[in-house]
């Protein structure tokens, strides 16, 4: 591992969940892609970001928001600042659609308990009906 891998390898990633990660360039690498950025261009940001970081050695730490942030002004600085925007909205979509989901899903179950509960009341009533009328 020559000096500049061994840096960049001690550079811890404070997610937002709170996990601690190792820097990897090749996942930063998918994550841009994944924003719907090309491949090559995520890759050569991906590259750069790997450089800023190891630039700044003397931080051992950067939060996932702290790269995003160096991903946007990286994209801004190639003169891709409607990619800059979509990528910023990014992780904020996936986060609400993921919220959103839960809700859906909660307010779904809700409703389906409440079919189910309805569904069970109705066949106790039509068994009533039912019985009443052959005696």
């Amino acid at each position: 591992m020559n000096e500049i891998e061994k840096q960049t390898s001690e550079i811890t990633i404070e997610k937002r969940n709170g996990n601690i990660e190792i820097f990897d360039k090749e996942k930063l690498t998918r994550g841009i892609s994944r924003a719907g950025i090309p491949f090559l261009l995520s890759k050569d940001i991906a590259t750069s970001i790997y450089n800023i970081l190891n630039e700044k050695s003397l931080q051992d730490s950067i939060t996932s928001v702290e790269i995003k942030n160096l991903v946007v002004e990286e994209l801004k600085s190639r003169n891709q600042s409607t990619i800059a925007e979509s990528y910023s909205g990014y992780s904020k979509n996936k986060v609400t659609s993921t919220k959103e989901e839960q809700f859906r899903n909660d307010k779904n179950e809700s409703k389906v308990a409440s079919s189910m509960n309805t569904q069970a009341k109705q066949n106790v009533k039509d068994k009533d009906n039912t019985s009443g009328k052959g005696t």
